[in-house]
């Protein structure tokens, strides 16, 4: 097998995640270039990969103009840059593996697919709960038959208290206007590909959905409430208050400090403190200008027949996806956090069915186990796998289709949104 070599646009979380599959498989990936706008992650980057500065760039024109050669581009930009960066790579031939959501406008979305097309080159979309054990395993028993074809899907997302405030309501994803998606197309675009990906026999034709910001409002920040929490005198009473949650609790640090421009073990705590007094993430989550809804829900029609519905609820206790669909002869049901989940069976021949529980941890922690590549419950470690497999020619899981099969589960999004707004049932023929 020839080893893929790949650059990464953005060597954010996300990207550098990927990146990472080259340090447990040399042989198989090699990063020969970077290209960021922020000179730290310039500096992690080639300590990471052992790069030199020639391999180091600040902006993509010039990383264009270089004519650097590689396999394939990882482009880990910001939601709102994905169309310019990626139609500036395809025009010029490269293969790409592309952050997820592709972009918020459909028109956009189809010209990159179009452009890949006439350009010849391969676009990988990051759905990578795909690649996850739970859903790859759960697919195939769809595609075998064994259960019948797909009646209803119930998908259910509780994105966790602290994900929650640290990248929606205090982060970088807070605001539509600024990062280019809402909530549902930003965090929820996984949930309506699996939807598509799942039954893709057919396609989704009618969507319709409800969703507002209810929790993170004015209305229920706490009497006499400021603006940030340095000066507010119901610190004490506030489990959101900066200084115990984003300073004791910690819980994402690489978003939060982020904006200090400084390497993280050298922060100081003096710094942190500081930097609250001023920045979003030390602002009242009742009180920043977060323009997006902390609960939605989803409605689907497809062309079979088959219903979807996905509920996603901002700011739970706990993570978690959940999954029940029912087929004509069988039904699957459980929770990826459990990486497990019940394969119910009709029995035919008598009135009744049998229990089969799937237990996936073994695959989901063998070959994975560094952090570095471990997230999404593998599917971070798994689709780079794939992608080498795809750019090689070689045969890859069920997980790997082309930009092509990213487009319905897009449009759902599109079509919700623009339900939830204009309040009616959006027919996503519409959108041709």
């Amino acid at each position: 097998m020839k080893k893929i070599t790949c650059a990464v646009l953005g060597y954010g979380d996300r990207s550098s995640r990927y990146a990472n599959y080259a340090k447990l498989h040399p042989d198989e990936l090699e990063i020969v270039a970077v290209t960021d706008v922020n000179h730290l992650k310039l500096n992690q980057a080639k300590k990471d990969f052992a790069l030199d500065d020639r391999s180091l760039y600040k902006d993509l024109d010039a990383f264009i103009a270089d004519g650097v050669k590689c396999d394939v581009v990882i482009n880990g930009t910001m939601d709102q840059y994905h169309y310019e960066t990626s139609m500036k790579l395809l025009e010029n031939g490269y293969n790409l593996l592309l952050e997820k959501p592709v972009t918020a406008n459909v028109s956009e979305l189809l010209e990159i697919r179009d452009k890949a097309k006439e350009k010849g080159c391969k676009v990988v979309v990051c759905h990578v709960l795909r690649y996850t054990p739970f859903y790859s395993t759960i697919k195939q028993i769809i595609d075998s038959g064994k259960i019948g074809k797909i009646m209803d899907m119930q998908l259910n997302e509780h994105v966790w208290y602290g994900h929650f405030v640290n990248s929606y309501v205090r982060g970088k994803w807070r605001s539509e206007k600024e990062c280019g998606s809402g909530l549902l197309l930003a965090k929820c675009c996984h949930d309506t590909d699996l939807m598509c990906w799942l039954n893709n026999t057919t396609r989704p034709v009618k969507v319709s959905s409800f969703g507002s910001k209810s929790f993170f409002t004015k209305d229920n920040a706490p009497e006499g409430a400021t603006k940030y929490c340095c000066d507010c005198p119901q610190r004490d009473n506030c489990m959101f208050d900066a200084y115990k949650f984003e300073l004791e609790k910690d819980f994402i640090p690489f978003y939060t400090w982020a904006g200090i421009n400084k390497p993280l073990d050298e922060i100081t705590r003096e710094d942190k403190e500081e930097f609250l007094k001023h920045d979003a993430y030390g602002q009242c989550v009742f009180n920043t200008d977060m323009d997006i809804v902390d609960k939605q829900c989803v409605n689907v029609e497809f062309e079979n027949g088959t219903l979807g519905t996905l509920s996603m609820v901002g700011g739970t206790s706990k993570a978690g996806r959940h999954l029940h669909i029912i087929c004509e002869y069988g039904e699957i049901v459980g929770y990826i956090e459990d990486n497990k989940y019940t394969l119910r069976v009709f029995d035919k021949r008598e009135v009744g069915y049998h229990d089969e529980t799937i237990d996936l941890s073994a695959a989901a922690d063998s070959g994975e186990k560094d952090n570095s590549v471990a997230g999404h419950y593998g599917g971070d470690y798994y689709i780079m796998r794939d992608l080498v497999r795809f750019l090689n020619g070689e045969k890859t899981s069920v997980a790997t289709t082309v930009i092509e099969d990213s487009v319905n589960g897009h449009l759902i999004c599109y079509g919700a949104e623009d339900s939830r707004r204009e309040n009616r049932t959006v027919f996503l023929d519409e959108y041709k």
